[in-house]
Order: structure tokens, then C-alpha cells, then sequence
């Protein structure tokens, strides 16, 4: 017997508000977008890689707050036959292809800064100071827009790469400042290996994340023992077992399971999985369930259920 799972969905009003997010996630991208043109153009005048791997991080930036953008809209469209799950993932392959496209980015900063400290060449101080400072001012402002939406997850992380990118800008403001107070060109390319190592590992971090979610892997931060536990813990559950949970995004999660309950109408049955997807949409925000029931010494509805590798009890 299979009971009708729950899904959380947010109204197109809900996603959008009053439209503040999409109008302040554009201004924030065509700020960056400039600057970024900038600081490219820039890092040749120049002749500063540190200057180039802070643009090539703003550039970054662009891509996110596109996607943000992207995922806001996207998010309002409704499912269809053919996409149940609405276009949920679109994001995750995006966020894999851009990431893959950052790594190898990161590497080639990284080994054109180690030619240029076997012989550094010289570099304008003051134009990396000027173009690096404007990052910072765009990153700073940026961020500042997207402030008061933190109760949006993908907003969030919109801003929170805006306030790293900010930091980043600073070190290379400090490095154009060392060049032009004490003439040490070396500082530029020891700026842009450290920027680039950071766009390299945020962008593995991403990688790695969403992979995770194309595989279809117990999400980061989620305890299958505890969630196990929780569920086999309510009242009239008998047993707990076929427990799958897997991310639809980056922050919509799902569980599927077969409960075990004593053989009772259904009229009895229904509040005891009313009380499990409770649970699990106060304990662990499980708001996408979907739960078989089955009786003590049944077999396993339609399929065979071995418990997952490493599974305890």
C-alpha cells in the first residue's frame, strides 16, 4: 500500500515577493559584469595577473548571480508530465559545467604566475590598486543589495560568494599596494596563486556537491542512522527499511521508505504517517516523502529490499 507523498512547493508569489530579489540579483550582476570588463582590462594596462585572477573570480560571480537569477524565475514554473520534478536539477548541471570551467582556469593563473616569479615582470602598482579597489566597492555594494534575503537559500549563497569575492579584492588591493610602495613585483603573481587557489577549491567544494546530487547520494549534513532511528522511534512504526534520501537541488530534499505498521485499517494507519512526515519536516526540513506500508512479515512490496551497504541494525 502506497501512501500519497508530501511535497513542499513555494507559490510564484512566495519565490518572488514583491520582484525585489530579481531586480537587486540583476543590478548586482550588471555591476559585476562591469567590473569585471574593467579589472580585465585593466590587469593588461597593468600587466597584472593578480589583477586578471580577480577579474576572472568576479567573472564567477557574473555566472552565479545569473544562475541565482535563472533559478528564481525557473523556480515558478510549474511540473509537468514530462518534468515531475519541475527543472530543479538545471541548476546543478550548470553549477558543474561553470565549476569544471573555473578549475581549469585556476590551474592556468597558477602556472602563469610561477613563470612570472622565475622573472617578474614589472607592474603599475597604482592601476592595480585603482582596478582591484573598484572590485572591492562592486563586490561590497553588490552584497549589499542581496543582504536582506538570507532567508532564501539560493540567495544566500549569492551572497556569500559576493562577500568572499570582496575579501579577495582587498588581498589584491594589499598587493598592488606592496608593488607600488616597494617596487616587489613578485607580490602580483604570489596575489594571483593564492586568488586562484581559492577559486580552485571553492569551485572542487561545488564539483563535489554537485556530483553528489546527480548521484543521487544521502545529502551532505543528513545522518541516515539518526533519520532511521527518528522514524523508526514514532509511535506504531514497527520497523523501517528501502530508506532512500537523495537532494532534488541544492536544497530540496526528498525520502522515499517502507514503513512497517501492525495490520490495522487505514483509518489507523494515516495518522501514524501524518506523525513520521512530521517528524521528519520539523527535525531534518524532509518535506518531499513518499512512504510504502507494510504489515509485520510481509514481503517487501514488489521488490527485493537489502539494506544499504554500511547500513546498521
Amino acid at each position: 500500500m502506497t501512501v500519497a507523498h508530501e511535497h513542499t512547493a513555494h507559490t510564484p508569489a512566495e519565490v518572488a515577493g514583491d520582484g525585489t530579489p530579481d531586480k537587486r540579483l540583476l543590478v548586482s550582476l550588471v555591476l559585476n559584469l562591469g567590473i569585471t570588463l574593467a579589472q580585465i582590462a585593466g590587469g593588461f594596462i597593468a600587466n597584472s595577473l593578480g589583477l586578471l585572477s580577480d577579474a576572472a573570480h568576479n567573472l564567477s560571480d557574473v555566472v552565479a548571480l545569473a544562475l541565482s537569477l535563472w533559478a528564481v524565475r525557473l523556480a515558478r514554473r510549474a511540473a509537468t508530465q514530462r518534468h515531475t520534478y519541475a527543472f530543479k536539477r538545471a541548476e546543478i548541471l550548470v553549477a558543474l559545467f561553470n565549476s569544471a570551467v573555473l578549475v581549469a582556469l585556476s590551474a592556468y593563473i597558477v602556472i602563469e604566475a610561477a613563470r612570472r616569479l622565475a622573472a617578474p615582470p614589472e607592474v603599475d602598482g597604482l592601476w592595480v590598486i585603482a582596478f582591484a579597489g573598484g572590485g572591492l566597492l562592486i563586490n561590497s555594494l553588490a552584497a549589499f543589495l542581496l543582504r536582506s534575503h538570507g532567508h532564501d537559500l539560493n540567495l544566500r549563497s549569492a551572497f556569500l560568494h559576493l562577500v568572499s569575492d570582496a575579501f579577495i579584492s582587498f588581498g589584491v588591493v594589499l598587493g598592488g599596494l606592496v608593488v607600488y610602495l616597494w617596487g616587489w613585483n613578485y607580490a602580483d603573481a604570489m596575489v594571483s596563486i593564492l586568488v586562484s587557489l581559492w577559486i580552485g577549491r571553492e569551485a572542487f567544494s561545488i564539483i563535489r556537491r554537485a556530483i553528489n546530487v546527480l548521484m543521487e547520494a544521502t545529502p551532505e549534513g543528513m545522518d541516515y542512522a539518526a533519520i532511521e532511528k527518528a522514524m523508526t522511534a514514532v509511535s506504531g512504526v514497527n520497523g523501517v527499511h528501502d530508506l532512500h534520501i537523495w537532494s532534488l537541488s541544492s536544497s530540496d530534499l526528498a525520502l522515499s521508505a517502507h514503513l512497517v505498521l501492525e495490520d490495522t485499517a487505514l483509518s489507523e494507519a494515516a495518522p501514524v504517517v501524518a506523525n513520521v512526515k512530521q517528524m521528519l519536516r520539523d527535525r531534518f526540513a524532509l518535506g518531499h516523502a513518499t512512504l510504502e506500508l507494510e504489515t509485520p512479515g510481509g514481503e517487501c512490496a514488489g521488490s527485493v529490499c537489502p539494506p544499504p551497504r554500511g547500513h546498521i541494525g
